[in-house]
């Protein structure tokens, strides 16, 4: 699946923490990919996360540069995405982890682009494989979208 046909048919998106770490680790292609179709200040693309993501993405940050840095990173975060609250998403993301032997965070993000009707951006992760994706995408309708190398 070519990503970029997909971002510019699309204005709402869930990035799962792997591809905002990757992004943010100057991983060139996906930035310069990102950088073109969602994080400037004309994207038309609303991007939403929920705060298990914010919770990996501070200890990621804070384990490799310290708590203020963390702390300045998730504010920036706060600016360019749209957090929606634990309440919505609790619930769908318990069906997930139900049937599926993936992460609680990654249920949480799969939940938000169900309750979005938007895809989820996802690296390749170990757990996250074809079959997974397949299952995931049939029995909930999910949008689940893995970068391939790019």
């Amino acid at each position: 699946m070519n990503l970029e046909k997909v971002l510019l048919k699309i204005d709402e998106l869930v990035l799962d923490t792997g591809v905002i770490i990757e992004y943010f680790m100057n991983h060139q292609s996906l930035g310069i990919l990102l950088d073109k179709h969602i994080f400037h200040p004309e994207s038309k693309i609303t991007l939403y996360g929920h705060n298990l993501l914010k919770s990996e993405l501070y200890y990621v940050r804070c384990r490799k540069h310290g708590r203020e840095s963390a702390a300045k990173f998730i504010k920036h975060i706060d600016r360019v995405m749209v957090t929606i609250g634990d309440q919505w998403l609790f619930e769908q993301a318990g069906k997930i982890k139900c049937l599926f032997p993936i992460a609680l965070s990654d249920c949480y993000s799969i939940s938000l682009g169900l309750l979005r009707e938007c895809p989820v951006l996802f690296m390749p992760e170990y757990e996250i494989d074809k079959k997974t994706v397949e299952g995931i995408n049939s029995e909930f309708g999910a949008r689940i979208i893995v970068v391939q190398d790019l």
